[in-house]
């Protein structure tokens, strides 16, 4: 905000003497009216407080994931992830390179279980806590898995090479 908007260049009322001073003289004050101050917006009419209705899961609107009907569980899985964006690039996570690896095996012994291996793009992501609980609850909702479990790795590290051709487009980096 301008010291302009709020008022703080315009001259204010003639400066208050005040009494007093060590040298027995009289000090001025600075002269800047700080009335102006109390017009001014307060903080939390620009950043929401902590208590309201914000959350940290994806900014995008929720998509439903469409399989081609001869569909491998693990083509589904890659599909719900496609559903699933980083709360700060407008970019699904697995064209962002954020899934290293998708685990959905067809065999007697873990017919329904699915491991997803990602990362995040950076240790201190903000989305730490609830990306892979995200990933995690999208999976499961598939019919045929009943268990899914999502684990984090930063190994090797996530960087913007590991985006596909159309994520480097819509975040102009081509």
């Amino acid at each position: 905000m301008s010291l302009l908007k709020l008022g703080l260049n315009e001259p204010g009322p003639a400066p208050k003497k005040k009494s007093g001073s060590e040298d027995g003289g009289e000090a001025e004050s600075s002269g800047i009216d700080v009335s102006a101050l109390s017009k001014a917006p307060s903080y939390s009419e620009f950043v929401p407080s902590m208590h309201s209705n914000m959350t940290l899961t994806s900014t995008m609107p929720e998509k439903e994931p469409v399989f081609p009907p001869d569909a491998t569980l693990e083509q589904k899985v890659v599909a719900v992830l496609e559903t699933c964006y980083d709360p700060e690039i407008p970019v699904d996570i697995y064209k962002l390179g954020l899934i290293y690896h998708v685990h959905a095996p067809a065999s007697e012994d873990t017919p329904d279980h699915v491991k997803v291996i990602m990362t995040l793009t950076s240790p201190n992501c903000p989305a730490a806590q609830s990306l892979p609980v995200e990933v995690k609850n999208k999976v499961e909702r598939l019919d045929e898995v009943n268990d899914a479990t999502v684990e984090i790795t930063f190994d090797p590290a996530w960087t913007p090479e590991l985006m596909d051709e159309a994520a480097r487009l819509v975040l102009n980096l081509d």
